[in-house]
């Protein structure tokens, strides 16, 4: 006999460490198994139908039973990989066994026992309904040999695979669409650019496994980001009635379905077990934190870290694990739970995960470059050991680089799924020709992308005014808005059919304030609250005491009296007891006081409320909105919060306060005229005002792209170019007929050059592929090696931060933390922007401890 089988099948052999080999893998390759290093070879002759001779140089014992890994998830790289899961399956999977003597071949064994008997001509492994059949331990994949697969016998059946019943898809296929839906055998990526079909592509490769290859509906499953793509798609399907479940509802399943706990009961949690801090007007205390704990499980990364990073959050990394121990005692999660604590059970009960693995052995994974470190550890713990992973997305619509989404997993596909093909989509259907043209040109500046050809569809508009750009006075953009609008409006678009996007919220104040006063219908997300954001409520305060006529509120006075900062002591405050004051009350207070410091940074705040207040009466909105920004130095305070913190940025509130101030020129009348535009309410049918990021997979015939300019888009805070071209990316691909891009005149975007390739183009880096099991690294911050740090002023630190949280009733470690202390103690910071670039620093520190360690290192 000769022992492989049809060459069809690539069986293998095992033999013992100094066992003879048999005659018919004589020249095969051996690979030598001492440890789990030997996998990824194994692997690749298993996809591959390599025969191989594995020859054990340990006991199969060791890894026989699945492994525990009691490890904190966020300390686990999403490349990890359970690496005697994959051992155990791929050296039994499709190899004779030879140990004892004659090779045995084990799946016929367990076929007997359900009742197929031996075949004995030697033309097949066993006999069903007199046929002669195979039994396939290979990858699952078409084969022309009668037979059955091994992943069947597992479900206890002897069904008969067979070849598709039917080589075409229900509706017609573009040759790419094809090419992916009849993907043959292992992982595939398939890049679907905007516009390409890819909900068509995912609905047909499930129609393809279940109805015309014949796979078990049981061991495929379609997972879906969220739950209308999963409505969507599980509608489309509904003929045949796959399993399509969205990310949260599968790791809300493995945990066997625990109550799911809303916001409230969450946010009382976390009021338990952060300390009390010193209130903020205006600021949500528990907000950050929820964030910051998504940020921790999501993207897998140490709560000290991310503590250090956001500066909102004292206290997070102390609270992280009494967090997560209070949700096990109540037996319930929460959104972000559903994932983290699903691959936390996976990583820790290994005959749990490896019972889940028999469940998911076929996965088709929807918008996979939205996803997280935490998704991708958890599909990947999921799909192991075969790693049989269709994964659909487009690197170039990375865009929520915050939660820790990186095209590099796309991009590096085949490291995370080894040996995965890759059947890229080629057309996009939705969008007109320029628009298609200027997104390649825009895209082909990055670097981190898996290169492609974008083309336009066959139908695609040849309008040469179907991308259009605008270039615009800072004053005139709502304006100009309004006419565009309006004009598609009177040419038959219905508002409904018609989008303004911006890159960041508070950019919208501008459009909706224009289109509002208008009369344009629109729904919108946008209200007064985004006049509550640090810069826009210290604008409208100096506005408010500028336009007070006989005394300004004394809440007024506070909102403004460390904006910019000015080194006023804290004990200032209970000079301020009217609930009215003047400018002269100001310069009365100071000459009561026997500081002469203090005394003349108190004359210099009255210096500057005398310089707003006379200048009402002859300055537009405009004009006193810059004598705030520029001359008092509100923008330069904000830049300097800005620069501190990645989260958000005041200064585009600012600007968004100027966008506007020309359509009420009235400083008195203009914040409740503001506030009344924005109390108006939404209209469902009326045009959409959203983020770039919010409606990303959504499109409409007219987009209008608002705030292309340099500082906006790309933004000043982001760190990341490439990312802010995919944004751009990303908001002009929305429009299917008419995009206009509104840039201000005087700051250009530099992306707008880069839509017709005009501009410069820097040298290409090589993208960095990640390592297997790249080492987990923290990021807590010290002083750079080799600084010198001062330990008379590192004690003086202490001392003032024992105090102060004495004063504030809260731990220390709220106030700053040692490493943060000997930051401050190296750099001896004179000046608040010197201290705003401190390691540790943030818009929170520097609100309430700026002022007093200037001071302490001054002296």
């Amino acid at each position: 006999m000769t022992w492989p089988g049809p060459a069809a099948l690539g069986r293998g052999v095992i033999v013992n460490a100094d066992g003879p080999i048999p005659a018919a893998w004589k020249d095969a390759p051996i690979i030598e198994v001492r440890d789990g290093s030997c996998v990824p070879g194994l692997h690749e002759a298993w996809l591959r139908r390599s025969p191989i001779v594995v020859r054990l140089l340990i006991d199969p014992a060791t890894f026989r039973e699945p492994m525990s890994y009691g490890v904190e998830p966020w300390k686990v790289d999403p490349a990890f990989d359970p690496t005697y899961d994959r051992l155990h399956f791929l050296i039994w999977a499709n190899n004779y066994d030879a140990r004892a003597g004659d090779p045995i071949w084990w799946w016929s064994q367990k076929a007997e026992r359900l009742g197929a008997p031996k075949a004995a001509s030697g033309h097949g492994d066993v006999v069903v309904d007199g046929e002669e059949l195979w039994i396939d331990g290979g990858p699952r994949e078409p084969l022309a040999l009668p037979h059955i697969h091994a992943e069947t016998i597992d479900l206890q059946r002897l069904t008969i695979a067979r070849q598709p019943v039917d080589a075409h898809p229900t509706i017609l296929l573009a040759p790419d669409q094809m090419a992916a839906v009849s993907h043959q055998v292992g992982p595939a990526r398939i890049i679907a650019p905007a516009g390409s079909g890819k909900t068509r592509v995912l609905t047909e490769r499930l129609r393809h496994l279940l109805v015309q290859r014949g796979v078990e509906s049981e061991l495929v499953a379609a997972v879906a980001y969220n739950k209308n793509a999963q409505q969507e798609l599980a509608e489309r399907c509904a003929a045949f009635r796959p399993r399509v479940v969205t990310l949260n509802a599968l790791g809300h399943e493995l945990l066997g379905r625990p109550p799911v706990l809303d916001e409230r009961e969450l946010r009382r949690i976390v009021e338990r077990l952060v300390p009390a801090q010193r209130r903020r007007a205006n600021v949500d205390p528990i907000g950050p934190y929820l964030e910051a704990l998504s940020r921790v499980r999501m993207g897998l990364l140490d709560p000290a870290e991310v503590e250090d990073e956001r500066d909102d959050v004292p206290g997070l990394a102390e609270a992280f694990d009494p967090f997560r121990e209070e949700l096990k005692r109540q037996g319930a999660v929460d959104f972000d739970e559903q994932i983290y604590a699903s691959v936390e059970r996976l990583l820790v009960d290994g005959k749990f995960r490896r019972a889940t693995q028999k469940m998911y052995r076929h996965m088709l994974v929807d918008e996979f470059q939205d996803l997280t470190p935490c998704h991708v550890l958890m599909i990947r713990l999921i799909a192991s050991p075969e790693l049989d992973v269709f994964g659909v997305g487009d690197d170039d619509q990375v865009i929520y680089g915050h939660t820790g989404a990186d095209p590099k997993f796309l991009v590096c596909f085949d490291d995370y799924f080894p040996g995965a093909a890759s059947h890229p989509l080629t057309v996009n259907y939705r969008c007109p020709v320029r628009v298609v043209n200027a997104a390649r040109q825009l895209l082909s500046y990055n670097a981190l992308r898996v290169e492609k050809a974008i083309l336009p569809g066959p139908d695609a508009g040849r309008s040469s005014d179907a991308l259009t750009i605008r270039r615009h006075a800072i004053d005139r953009g709502g304006r100009e808005l309004v006419d565009v609008v309006q004009a598609w409006i009177s040419d038959g678009v219905a508002p409904s059919e018609i989008a303004v996007l911006t890159r960041v919220n508070s950019l919208l104040l501008a459009p909706q304030v224009a289109l509002a006063t208008a009369g344009v219908p629109m729904v919108t997300t946008l209200d007064s609250r985004v006049l509550d954001r640090t810069g826009s409520r210290a604008a409208l305060a100096y506005l408010r005491i500028a336009t007070a006529g006989e005394g300004f509120a004394r809440n007024d006075l506070m909102e403004v009296l460390r904006r910019p900062s000015r080194g006023l002591p804290v004990w200032i405050d209970k000079w301020f007891r009217n609930a009215t004051m003047k400018v002269g009350d100001l310069r009365s207070i100071s000459r009561r006081l026997d500081d002469a410091k203090v005394e003349a940074k108190l004359l210099a705040l009255a210096d500057d409320l005398a310089l707003v207040t006379n200048a009402a009466s002859r300055s537009s909105t405009r004009e006193l909105l810059r004598i705030v920004k520029d001359r008092i130095g509100l923008g330069q305070a904000m830049g300097l919060l800005d620069a501190s913190s990645a989260n958000s940025s005041h200064l585009d509130d600012l600007e968004a306060l100027e966008q506007v101030a020309d359509l009420h020129p009235d400083p008195a009348g203009f914040e409740p005229w503001l506030r009344a535009v924005l109390a108006q309410p939404s209209d469902p049918q009326g045009i959409t005002l959203a983020t770039i990021h919010r409606v990303k997979g959504r499109e409409w015939p007219c987009v209008a792209v608002f705030g292309c300019s340099d500082g906006i888009l790309p933004h000043r805070l982001s760190q990341d170019l490439e990312e802010e071209r995919r944004i751009m990316h990303v908001g002009i691909t929305r429009g299917h007929s008419n995009v206009v891009v509104f840039a201000d005149a005087a700051r250009p975007s530099r992306f707008l050059q880069e839509l017709d390739g005009s501009a410069t183009r820097e040298p290409k880096r090589a993208a960095i592929k990640p390592s297997p099991e790249p080492a987990k690294a923290t990021q807590t911050r010290q002083p750079a090696e080799g600084t010198a740090v001062d330990p008379e002023l590192v004690e003086r630190l202490r001392t003032w931060r024992s105090q102060r949280a004495k004063a504030d009733g809260v731990p220390p470690y709220v106030i700053f933390h040692d490493r943060h202390l000997q930051a401050i103690a190296a750099a001896k910071p004179q000046t608040l922007r010197a201290l705003a670039a401190v390691d540790g620093m943030g818009p929170r520190r520097l609100e309430f401890y700026a002022d007093e360690l200037l001071a302490l290192i001054a002296e």
